[in-house]
C-alpha cells in the first residue's frame, strides 16, 4: 500500500514505501528507539528510521523521513506495529451515555486514512496582504514545535515554517511580520486550504456500549505501542544463546519467524510444550 501523501524531494513525490526484512536487530533497534527520551517527534523519526528498508527506492535517513507529512507518519507508524503482529489493541472506556466500563478491540491498519489532496504538498491562499503559498506540516515542523516554551504562538511558529513563496502587495516587508499581522479569519482559511492537501489517519473510532448501546466516540493515539514494543528480544537471545551457543549477531540476524521456530524447539526439549 502506498503512502496517503507521499515524499516530496528533488521536486518529485514519491510514495512507494518498504519496511526492512523482520530480523533480531530490526527488532532491537526498533525496541531501543522506542524508548528514546527525547520528544515523540524525535522519537517517531528514529523509529521509522530502525524499521524502513525504503522511500520510493531512498534511503530513510533522518532528513527525509523528517520531511514526510504529519499524515503519512502517522500512517507509517499504524502499518509498522501491524508488521510487527501488533495491531490489535484492546481498550477500556467508560461510556459516555451510563458511564459503564467496557472494552473494545482495534486494529490501526482499519483506521480511515483520507489521502492527500491534488496538490499536495501544497496550497496557495489569497489574504489581504497578497497571495501565498505553504506546503503541509512534516516531521521537522513538529520537532520545532515539540521545544517551544508552553506561552508560545504554535499556529504562528508552523505557518513560518509552511510558508514557501509570497507575493505581497506590500513591496519589502518582512513576511514573519506578515504572519504575524494575520487575523484569526486568515489563519482559518489557511488552516482549511492546509487540511485540504494534507493526508491523515483517523484518530476517532467508533465503540458500542454492551449496556446501553449507546455509541462512543473514542480518541485513539496512533503512538499506543510508542514505548515498548519488543521488550523481549533481549530474553530470546539469552535463551537462544544458552542452548546453541551463538553469538548475539548471529542471533540477531536471524528471521523473526525462524528465531521463534528454535525457541519452540528448546521449549519443546524442556517438555514446556507437546508437539503437535
Amino acid at each position: 500500500m502506498p503512502l496517503p501523501g507521499g515524499l516530496w524531494h528533488n521536486d518529485q513525490c514519491y510514495r512507494e514505501f518498504g519496511f526492512r526484512p523482520l530480523t533480531g536487530a530490526v527488532e532491537l533497534a526498533v525496541s531501543e528507539a522506542s524508548q528514546f527520551v527525547g520528544t515523540r517527534p524525535e522519537a517517531v523519526t528514529d523509529l521509522l528510521q530502525a524499521s524502513l528498508g525504503h522511500l520510493g527506492g531512498l534511503e530513510p535517513d533522518t532528513v527525509l523521513i523528517d520531511t514526510l507529512s504529519v499524515g503519512d507518519r502517522h500512517f507509517l507508524t499504524t502499518r509498522l506495529f501491524a508488521w510487527l503482529g501488533k495491531d490489535e489493541a484492546w481498550f477500556t472506556v467508560d461510556c459516555q451515555a451510563c458511564n459503564a466500563h467496557f472494552d473494545f478491540p482495534l486494529r490501526f491498519s482499519s483506521l480511515p486514512v483520507k489521502p492527500a489532496g491534488p496538490s499536495y504538498p501544497f496550497c496557495e491562499t489569497i489574504l489581504g496582504a497578497g497571495t501565498f503559498k505553504w506546503r503541509v506540516p512534516n516531521g521537522a515542523d513538529q520537532k520545532v514545535l515539540a521545544l517551544l516554551p508552553e506561552n508560545a504562538d504554535t499556529v504562528r511558529v508552523l505557518l513560518q515554517h509552511c510558508l514557501v513563496e509570497g507575493k505581497t502587495a506590500a513591496g519589502g516587508v518582512a513576511l514573519d511580520r506578515l504572519i504575524a499581522d494575520l487575523t484569526d479569519l486568515e489563519i482559518a482559511q489557511v488552516e482549511a486550504a492546509l487540511e485540504g492537501q494534507a493526508p491523515e489517519v483517523a484518530t476517532l473510532a467508533q465503540a458500542t456500549c454492551p449496556g446501553c448501546f449507546r455509541v462512543n466516540m473514542i480518541q485513539i493515539d496512533p503512538f499506543l505501542y510508542l514505548n515498548a514494543p519488543f521488550q523481549g528480544i533481549s530474553t530470546d537471545v539469552h535463551r537462544i544463546a544458552s542452548v546453541y551457543h551463538w553469538s548475539e549477531a548471529e542471533i540477531l540476524s536471524l528471521p523473526s519467524q525462524r528465531r521463534q521456530r528454535y525457541l519452540d524447539l528448546i521449549d519443546r526439549e524442556r517438555g514446556a510444550t507437546t508437539p503437535p
